[in-house]
């Protein structure tokens, strides 16, 4: 359900591309240094983005430290340090550990079994420093696997699930800024469930899966009202964004809400056409 999040690598500078590496290259190290490697395997593109905007709204004091890794082992990596990639990094293994869980009950899957038991040391450490959190991003995540099993057809009810759980990791402190940012989170979060969804429309028919979509595919101008829902969703989500003040960082957070998502929903279309 993650990686729908993404830069428009193209119309990215050359500084602002390696300052979004700078901080997924210090989320990656956040993740390993906090959760182990078994934590560094849940990295994605989403939480990356989250790390970007707390750091560009909060300001902190973030080092640059140049580090090699398994994957660039001969050249080093430019990697950013400050707390809110430690947060995202905390976030990113809830959200693992849940959707490893939700894996295992519904489809019995082994290898995510397995992944949610190398992550449960960390989970008992943040259901102590996160309860709150983690008591309603579980639930929420358990009611969307009840609208699944239940064949639910209302597409705010079950969208808003997956909206409340992003709204939950995006506000991440109780100050002036809570509101927009859980409404920045919640409308992300509701976009990212609608695009998967539309994305795997042709694997849940052919699996017999659950999917919000597979009754409207086929009817006149689906395609156009999936672009109008998707285009509700980022407007009210930019909205948001508009209202903090932003200054670092800006133009790459914009590429991402205002090109990048649509880049990977245009992806998507044309893959689908064949093209």
């Amino acid at each position: 359900m993650f990686g729908y999040i993404v830069t428009n690598k193209q119309e990215l500078k050359f500084r602002e591309f390696d300052e979004y590496r700078g901080f997924y290259c210090g989320l990656c190290r956040a993740l390993k240094q906090r959760h182990g490697v078994c934590g560094q395997i849940t990295l994605n593109y989403d939480l990356n983005f989250l790390a970007i905007l707390l750091s560009a709204l909060y300001e902190p004091e973030t080092l640059k430290e140049q580090h090699r890794c398994v994957m660039h082992p001969l050249h080093k990596q430019m990697q950013y340090i400050n707390p809110y990639l430690d947060y995202c990094a905390d976030m990113n293994v809830i959200l693992a550990y849940y959707k490893c869980q939700d894996d295992w009950q519904d489809d019995h899957s082994v290898i995510k079994h397995t992944e949610e038991l190398m992550l449960r040391n960390s989970m008992e450490r943040l259901e102590k420093q996160y309860p709150d959190k983690c008591r309603i991003i579980s639930q929420q995540l358990s009611k969307i696997n009840e609208y699944e099993k239940n064949n639910e057809t209302n597409i705010d009810a079950v969208a808003n699930a997956f909206g409340i759980v992003m709204a939950e990791i995006f506000a991440c402190k109780k100050d002036e800024w809570h509101k927009t940012l859980y409404d920045m989170g919640f409308y992300l979060g509701k976009f990212i469930y609608l695009i998967d969804a539309y994305e795997d429309i042709e694997k849940d028919i052919k699996s017999g899966s659950f999917n919000l979509f597979k009754h409207q595919f086929n009817e006149e101008g689906f395609e156009e009202k999936m672009q109008m829902i998707l285009e509700m969703m980022m407007a009210e989500c930019t909205a948001a964004f508009e209202r903090l003040p932003i200054f670092d960082y800006r133009d790459i957070l914009r590429n991402i809400l205002y090109s990048g998502v649509w880049s990977k929903y245009e992806m998507i279309k044309k893959k689908r056409r064949g093209e």
